[in-house]
């Protein structure tokens, strides 16, 4: 397929492939409530056939239901099987700058769409796009403050997307942004003005959606790769792993300090986030052993000649409590033996007599004497 060619079809689709709304844009709305941050943690999963569904503390499923998600060997299955059906899932969390990977198969399928990007709340969006149709390129794109006026879509070569796991990096920083494709760089995008150039907290997305249904726009057909057909579904997208870090540390939350959509004017809350405590949470065996190694010299040698005391008193009672029941032991088997020995007595006594004939009966007659 031509460049020309791909960036008419780009032309074609740019409304639709950006999201165009907002819960809440900062850039209008001063009152905005603050995004929650990934902060110091790293979000690293992989999805396997024990994995029982996203995890809500992380993932929020806003497209789809438990049937449309489906847990496999090669991963998370995404599936949409008639016209009108799309799963998507979004990251609880957003990052400031940072690194998303993802370990996918592309569905396969005229006009299905497999994507994941990162997005804001004031619309600057980073995209990685994969027409099911499509076995040699794969579509990045970009827009800031979801100006679709904006044609920066770009397609890049990859072998069969559809027939095996690849590896789709986005590295975003305060400098540029590149796309990565199972490890060679397909694009870099350099900074640039606010709304030339995402710039602001976002969220990760990823999904599956038909640009090929008979639904949209003529325009997103095309985009797309043509009509899909559904008779020949379902189609499923395979997510095998997701890793997500976020570039700005010990940060609980970002907020905006203006409506300018200027990086500078992200202001980042100190402290850890809801994402990072959970993505940290430690056994009670591994909380017990932190706490430990935590310790001074000192207290551990407290810590340990006070164990080493209550060890040694329950060896005192253990003993003393033995030797208190052998004691009671050897009385009780004196007795049973005294017992015993008296017993075997009266019987060699009893048999001895018998022996001498003094229990012996005889029939007498009446008035008849011993």
């Amino acid at each position: 397929m031509s460049r020309s060619t791909l960036f008419s079809l780009a032309l074609l689709a740019c409304h639709v492939a950006a999201q165009t709304t907002s819960t809440c844009d900062p850039r209008h709305n001063a009152s905005c409530p603050n995004d929650p941050a990934l902060g110091s943690g790293v979000y690293n999963q992989t999805f396997t056939s024990t994995t029982t569904e996203l995890n809500p503390n992380f993932w929020n499923v806003t497209s789809g239901n438990a049937e449309t998600i489906q847990f496999g060997n090669n991963g998370a299955e995404l599936v949409i099987a008639q016209s009108g059906d799309s799963v998507t899932a979004q990251s609880t969390f957003y990052i400031m700058y940072g690194v998303v990977e993802v370990i996918m198969q592309a569905a396969a399928g005229q006009g299905i769409i497999s994507t994941f990007d990162l997005i804001s709340d004031d619309l600057d969006e980073i995209d990685v796009e994969i027409m099911g149709g499509n076995t040699s390129y794969v579509e990045s794109n970009w827009y800031g403050w979801g100006n679709t006026s904006q044609y920066n879509a770009l397609y890049h070569k990859c072998d069969g997307p559809q027939q095996g796991l690849h590896n789709y990096t986005i590295v975003w920083t305060a400098d540029q942004l590149q796309w990565i494709i199972d490890g060679n760089v397909a694009r870099t995008l350099p900074y640039a003005k606010p709304g030339r150039y995402p710039q602001t907290p976002c969220m990760m997305k990823f999904g599956i959606w038909a640009g090929g249904d008979s639904k949209q726009p003529e325009g997103t057909i095309v985009w797309a790769g043509g009509k899909t057909d559904w008779t020949k579904g379902p189609f499923t997208m395979t997510v095998q792993s997701i890793k997500i870090t976020d570039a700005t540390t010990n940060t609980s939350s970002y907020s905006y300090g203006d409506n300018t959509g200027d990086q500078k004017s992200i202001k980042a809350v100190a402290g850890n986030s809801a994402a990072y405590n959970l993505i940290n949470k430690k056994s009670a065996i591994q909380s017990a052993a932190a706490t430990w190694n935590s310790l001074s010299t000192g207290a551990k040698i407290g810590i340990a000649s006070g164990v080493g005391a209550a060890l040694a008193i329950i060896v005192v009672v253990y003993t003393i409590v033995c030797i208190k029941q052998r004691r009671r032991g050897r009385a009780e088997k004196a007795i049973a033996d005294a017992q015993w020995n008296e017993h075997t007595s009266e019987l060699m006594e009893y048999k001895t007599l018998m022996a001498k004939g003094h229990f012996a009966v005889s029939h007498m007659g009446h008035g008849e004497k011993f």
